[in-house]
């Protein structure tokens, strides 16, 4: 069968028709997005009459771990379908890595490619054999996406994560499936319209037009976006992506609008998002006082902010959660408004986790790892400022995370916690593991941490101004050599550095906790085994911070018991969106 499709000419009457036929689809195309949210919504409010005429809302028996109720229970049927579900999500959230590559997680895979079917649907059904009516259809369905993909975006307002009762770190990833979907749409509108230009000898006219312009200037930046939020580019350059990514998102609605007027409800809906969530999150932002300080021996900065007391408070209740930081006007290095030193810190808003909170002197502490960035490099200039006594305003946007909506991992949900973090990481897991110990002493926790030399476990101090090596229930693994300062050759000065680097190898307790070899990193099957065989019935909560390399190991390693029938609650925390 050959290409069904040819260039017609139509009247009046048919092209209205096509107009509306283009108007129909595009709508449907984008309120078909709201329907999983819609199904998921039901299936909440099913669930919760069915607890509420099941009395089953107050509560069940939760039966002890290793106890016969529950073996019975894991054996049962309904025990056995569960441990399937775990196995099959478990499945789904696995990396797809085919030809070396990795593609993402299988979820995404499958989401993605199911979503662009469905819009293929939408862009051939009820076309005929009309050229421009297909061409134009893949246009206006895959504008149509274009407000879902903003609102996907949002980080103060999205409304998919509160549906979802998730987070934007959770709901971000589907952003970036929507756009390779959009991208793909977008392409195959500018390459059939390019086709039909060229087909009919129309390519020299139509080149200098507006519309046919904007019309491949939309497809230009399309493709500017997509090759810049490659992972490769990423990291070479988070801000050559960042920067990249908010113009384009700012420019388009304005192309696309004066390109096709039709689509002017999409442009509209898009752009209005956008900027009433940039207007709140700046309505919210906080500049505070904030101590900036190196950690000696390390490559690590640590910042102390004072936080108003009427704000403190979010930070305080939710454990794990990170803020955007960033350095307003005038405590900028270079004061200069039109230089690019001082206008790079205008697309400068870096994520870090929030490590402590002190309700108490209304204090919040960051630990961030130098790198060559603006933002960091600018910390350190701050550090060595003794001039300005090493105190600069900066801004803190949050808090942010998917450790708002955590499960009450202090609570009879888990009979067993694992928090593993890698370097800086430990920012993450840290709060949470003191902050279930507060809440259940008796919760069965563990944490590991692997560091890259020991002067990077100096910055955590418990309030009472104990070490945390003096907890065994933290497991520290020093990964380079303890020789050494993290440099190479930095030496601690005689502060609280050099006192945790003499408790670490004078106490023989503490030493078998840490490896003092250059290759010390920690055995992950080995911990992950050792943890898992505590209790065949165990549920389990996991939580890794770190390179994703260690995250990656770590769930390879925890697969192997979910396979085999475990209740294993995961969570990578990552600021790889």
């Amino acid at each position: 069968m050959g290409w069904p499709y040819q260039f017609v000419d139509l009247d009046a009457a048919q092209l209205q028709a096509r107009r509306h036929a283009l108007d129909r689809y595009g709508l449907i195309a984008q309120l078909s997005a709201l329907v999983p949210v819609a199904l998921f919504l039901l299936f909440r409010l099913v669930a919760w009459v069915t607890a509420k005429a099941t009395g089953s809302s107050r509560g069940t028996y939760a039966a002890v771990p290793n106890s016969p109720v529950s073996k019975q229970q894991r054996l049962s049927t309904v025990g056995s379908w569960s441990a399937t579900a775990r196995k099959v999500a478990w499945w789904f959230g696995d990396d797809v890595v085919l030809l070396g590559w990795n593609w993402g997680p299988r979820d995404q895979l499958i989401g993605g490619v199911a979503w662009a079917m469905w819009l293929f649907i939408l862009c051939v059904v009820g076309t005929g054999n009309d050229y421009l009516h297909l061409t134009r259809r893949f246009g206006i369905v895959g504008v149509s996406q274009f407000p879902v993909q903003y609102l996907l975006s949002l980080k103060s307002l999205n409304p998919f994560a509160l549906a979802f009762k998730s987070s934007y770190e959770e709901v971000n990833r589907w952003h970036r499936v929507l756009g390779r979907v959009i991208y793909i749409f977008v392409t195959l509108h500018a390459v059939f319209y390019f086709n039909f230009y060229y087909q009919n000898n129309l390519l020299g006219q139509k080149i200098t037009s507006l519309v046919p312009v904007l019309g491949f200037t939309l497809a230009a930046a399309m493709h500017f976006l997509y090759g810049t939020a490659l992972s490769a580019v990423r990291r070479y350059s988070y801000r050559i992506f960042f920067i990249t990514h908010l113009l384009v998102a700012l420019a388009l609605p304005p192309v696309i609008y004066f390109h096709a007027h039709h689509a002017s409800l999409y442009v509209w809906e898009s752009l209005a998002v956008f900027l009433i969530d940039i207007a709140k999150r700046k309505f919210d932002t906080i500049v505070a006082d904030t101590k900036v300080e190196l950690v000696p021996g390390t490559d690590l900065i640590k910042l102390v902010g004072s936080i108003p007391e009427g704000k403190i408070g979010r930070f305080a209740k939710s454990p794990g959660t990170h803020i955007y930081l960033s350095v307003p006007s005038a405590s900028r290095p270079e004061r200069n408004p039109i230089k690019a030193a001082h206008l790079i810190f205008e697309f400068s808003f870096n994520p870090f986790s929030v490590a402590a909170v002190d309700e108490s002197t209304r204090e919040l502490t960051l630990v961030a790892r130098r790198h060559d960035g603006p933002m960091t490099s600018a910390f350190a200039k701050f550090a060595d400022d003794a001039s300005a006594g090493s105190h600069v305003k900066l801004a803190f946007d949050g808090p942010y995370g998917c450790a708002k909506r955590f499960p009450n991992l202090a609570g009879p949900k888990f009979d067993r916690i694992l928090l593993v973090a890698g370097g800086v990481g430990a920012t993450f897991t840290l709060p949470l593991y003191r902050w279930i110990l507060a809440e259940n002493p008796a919760a069965r926790v563990q944490m590991v941490w692997a560091v890259r030399g020991v002067g990077e476990a100096a910055w955590p101090v418990a309030a009472e101004g104990k070490s945390i090596l003096d907890d065994d229930n933290i497991q520290l693994f020093v990964t380079g050599d303890t020789s050494e300062g993290e440099s190479g050759g930095l030496r601690f000065s005689n502060d609280d550095g050099q006192v945790e680097l003499a408790r670490l190898h004078g106490n023989s307790r503490q030493t078998r906790h840490v490896s003092t070899r250059g290759d010390g990193r920690p055995n992950l099957q080995a911990i992950v085994d050792d943890f898992f065989r505590q209790g065949v019935e165990e549920r389990v909560a996991v939580l890794v911070c770190g390179p994703a390399a260690m995250a990656h190991e770590l769930r390879l390693h925890v697969g192997v018991w979910v396979g085999k029938g475990r209740y294993v609650w995961w969570h990578n925390e990552s600021f790889e969106w």
